[in-house]
């Protein structure tokens, strides 16, 4: 593309955490009007080189320019008043607060020293447009969806008129019409000269929406190519310095007795009249849209959220209903879409998250004991993969794919007759997802059963032995096994297609 000049330029930049090197020496740059994507595993580096952009360290080396003068990052105000936004895969908003509160946060307008509540709510009104939304500003961000929540936060960053917008994984929560929708937004402020830094591990959209890529690994920049001279392939050779394959291997089973049955389950308002089995031994997938249900459909399945009718069997036992503790009691596991806030206590440790859902296993006397975990803390470590491998390090420190792993391994270790895997590998890397994908198909080849949420119609397709389709609350079918692809998974979760009764 041309060079309309440079926006942002790193030279030599290096961030060193107590015993760890996490960017090494890295050279990056963005021109005005372009999307440039950086990619790598989790662990890479990306966010930490960002977070230097962000002015989120005081201690880094390097030299940071924009526009061709050199500024120091070293705060985020610093950063903030530079002209740089970060839009993070973690919501920053304040839920209590309204969505104006939110999008206009720091710079609420007023009039006479008072607040201008009719300027507030039509300046938020404008920023919510640019993003597609139609809202009512003075609506709690709590009482939003997170797909919406996503798109208010992208719209609070572009209210502070940025010059540089940094946007990591902005597609975590969001529906393919949103993301395309998101896509159309990028391109416009492209057109307008904004530079973007997109941070993705969907090299799908990488190759989509970005003009240029940069792929970081162990901490250093491994190359910087156009788009257009790359495919998927090679960024993932790049991304993990060897050839991964094994990635969604579709799995060979032989499905044992029913193991799990829901009848009739109903939570009005989220879904209704839900029926299902599942098998020993057996993976069944669970596709559709965001807002479909199928999230609300899991929590209320492990007693999370209530239900209004219908039961749930597992075993041939009843479950009892709205009870979470019930249901891991009788056998069941819920692997959240929301790690930080719903999965992994992040000021605890990696042994106290992995041995949290089997402590009375390592009970004596009413004493708990967390030597006694030594040995199945050890080995799921091992198996997982998770980095560094330190039992006693804080789980905030690890990587987002690390501390997916190790909320995997709080389940694992639970060893759930049935596990609800809701969006397992949402924002993580290659390496980590087919870390994550080895796991899920050990668990059926040992018979236990698996329910699978994914957005991730490649993923859904391979590791499901049967895929069911709810739409607007309602399971509506299943899809002939033989005939299961991303394309008919997607037609029938619109309302299209061929689908067979469940």
């Amino acid at each position: 593309m041309e060079d309309i000049g440079v926006a942002l330029r790193m030279v030599g930049v290096s961030k060193r955490y107590p015993g760890t090197l996490a960017v090494d020496d890295v050279n990056f740059d963005v021109r005005a009007g372009e999307v440039h994507a950086l990619i790598g595993e989790n662990g890479a580096g990306k966010s930490t080189l960002m977070m230097v952009l962000a002015g989120a360290f005081d201690d880094y080396t390097g030299q940071v320019c924009l526009g061709g003068t050199a500024v120091g990052l070293h705060s985020p105000a610093a950063a903030k008043a530079a002209g740089i936004q970060m839009i993070h895969q973690e919501l920053s908003l304040a839920a209590p607060l309204s969505i104006a509160e939110n999008v206009l946060a720091g710079r609420l307008p007023r009039r006479a020293g008072l607040l201008d509540r009719r300027r507030m709510l039509s300046e938020t009104r404008r920023h919510l447009a640019r993003v597609g939304l139609e809202l009512d500003p003075q609506t709690p961000v709590e009482e939003i969806s997170l797909h919406e929540a996503q798109l208010v936060e992208i719209a609070k960053a572009l209210a502070n008129a940025p010059c540089i917008l940094v946007m990591d994984e902005p597609t975590s929560a969001l529906s393919r019409a949103e993301v395309q929708r998101l896509f159309e937004i990028i391109r416009r402020l492209r057109r307008q000269g904004l530079a973007v830094v997109y941070i993705s591990h969907h090299l799908s959209e990488v190759l989509q929406i970005a003009d240029r890529v940069t792929v970081l690994r162990d901490g250093r920049k491994v190359a910087t190519e156009p788009v257009a001279a790359v495919t998927a392939a090679q960024l993932v050779e790049r991304m993990v310095g060897r050839s991964v394959s094994g990635l969604c291997a579709r799995r060979k089973t032989a499905p044992g007795a029913e193991k799990l049955v829901v009848e009739h389950l109903s939570r009005y308002g989220f879904f209704h009249d839900v029926s299902f089995t599942v098998r020993a031994g057996e993976v069944l997938g669970i596709g559709g849209l965001s807002g479909s249900g199928r999230s609300e459909l899991a929590r209320s399945l492990c007693g999370i959220d209530p239900v209004d009718a219908g039961r749930v069997l597992l075993d041939g036992r009843p479950v009892r209903p709205g009870s979470y503790g019930a249901a891991i009691r009788a056998g069941l596991g819920y692997l959240t879409e929301d790690r930080k806030t719903q999965g992994l206590a992040l000021r605890m440790s990696v042994a106290e998250n992995v041995l949290s859902a089997v402590i009375p296993r390592h009970c004596r006397h009413g004493v708990y004991s967390p030597r006694r975990g030594g040995g199945l803390l050890a080995r799921l470590i091992d198996r997982l993969s998770i980095q560094p491998p330190g039992p006693g390090r804080i789980v905030s420190a690890l990587s987002g794919g690390n501390q997916q792993k190790a909320l995997l391994a709080k389940w694992l270790a639970a060893d759930p007759q049935v596990l609800l895997l809701d969006e397992p590998t949402r924002g993580v890397d290659v390496g980590a997802k087919v870390v994550i994908h080895q796991a899920v198909a050990e668990l059926a080849d040992a018979g236990r059963s698996v329910v699978l949420i994914s957005s991730d119609l490649p993923e859904l397709v391979a590791l499901s032995d049967r895929i069911v389709i709810m739409r607007q609350g309602h399971l509506i079918g299943q899809l002939d096994p033989a005939e299961a692809s991303e394309a008919s998974v997607l037609l029938a979760a619109n309302g299209e297609g061929k689908l067979v009764p469940a």
